[in-house]
């Protein structure tokens, strides 16, 4: 079975953190703490795989896995409903979460999640993306380091700075990073219908990549709900590096379009 190393501080609504790709407990530490401030019970932990957790039949449960591990989790420490929050490839297990467990969540929030499956061209994409990826742990097996300099430095087009001290962190984190959340996850679709539109909103920052709005459009379309555009946050990891930013544009309730300055609908 597996065991989530998590943590929780704070009183108020329940609102459970999902990591992203390469990431871990003590890296949204600060946003969980941002959030706890702001009035909320915070839950994160190391999904299936990453940090302290265990990795039973891992990762060959896939998205759904990671969603029954936080609806168990929810239900364990007596957290649920909970508004949900996930970051990129966490923002797609927060999605299957509102799926397989609409019980257990009261509003789901996903942060430009890296769903390249819900894209009309995601297979194609996907393997594009993962094609040097493969071709370095073809030559190299199990050299999950050396696979992740070449994920940076392919996605950041050649200017990845991998001694900052937030990079050096999710580099233990490789091997989940590759071998689930970019293998699996990002390639996760959703079927029509599949998504309880009446609790979902995706959110992208006012500098959002050119793939993170075409999958945002995409969930937008089915969701018909509109996307929440945070204009204050110019970098897709703003959550690890500026946790007043998510906290001003959702506060009070995840999905009450605030009015506070830097948020807003489009």
């Amino acid at each position: 079975m597996t065991e989530l190393a998590y943590r929780c501080i704070g009183e108020g609504s329940p609102l459970l953190l999902v990591h992203g790709g390469g990431e871990d407990i003590g890296l949204l530490t600060p946003q969980a703490e941002a959030f706890a401030a702001a009035g909320h019970r915070v839950l994160w932990y190391d999904r299936r795989g990453t940090g302290a957790s265990t990795r039973d039949q891992w990762p060959d449960g896939g998205v759904a896995a990671h969603a029954d591990d936080a609806a168990a989790l929810l239900r364990a420490v007596d957290a649920a409903p909970a508004n949900v929050l996930g970051f990129s490839s966490g923002g797609v297990v927060a999605l299957a979460l509102a799926a397989r467990h609409p019980d257990v969540v009261s509003e789901v929030v996903a942060w430009e999640p890296a769903a390249l499956g819900v894209l009309p061209e995601g297979d194609a994409l996907h393997a594009q993306v993962m094609a040097p990826l493969e071709a370095h742990l073809a030559a190299n097996p199990g050299d999950w380091m050396g696979a992740y300099c070449v994920f940076h430095e392919m996605t950041s087009d050649g200017k990845a700075d991998l001694t900052t001290p937030t990079a050096r962190r999710m580099a233990r984190n490789a091997e989940a990073m590759l071998r689930d959340d970019a293998r699996i996850i990002t390639r996760h679709g959703f079927a029509p219908g599949e998504l309880p539109a009446d609790r979902v909103t995706v959110a992208v920052g006012g500098d959002a990549s050119p793939l993170h709005v075409a999958i945002a459009q995409c969930l937008e379309a089915r969701l018909g709900r509109p996307t929440l555009l945070v204009e204050d946050a110019d970098e897709h990891e703003v959550y690890l590096h500026r946790p007043e930013v998510l906290v001003a544009a959702l506060a009070g309730h995840p999905l009450k379009i605030p009015t506070t300055p830097g948020a807003k609908t489009r």
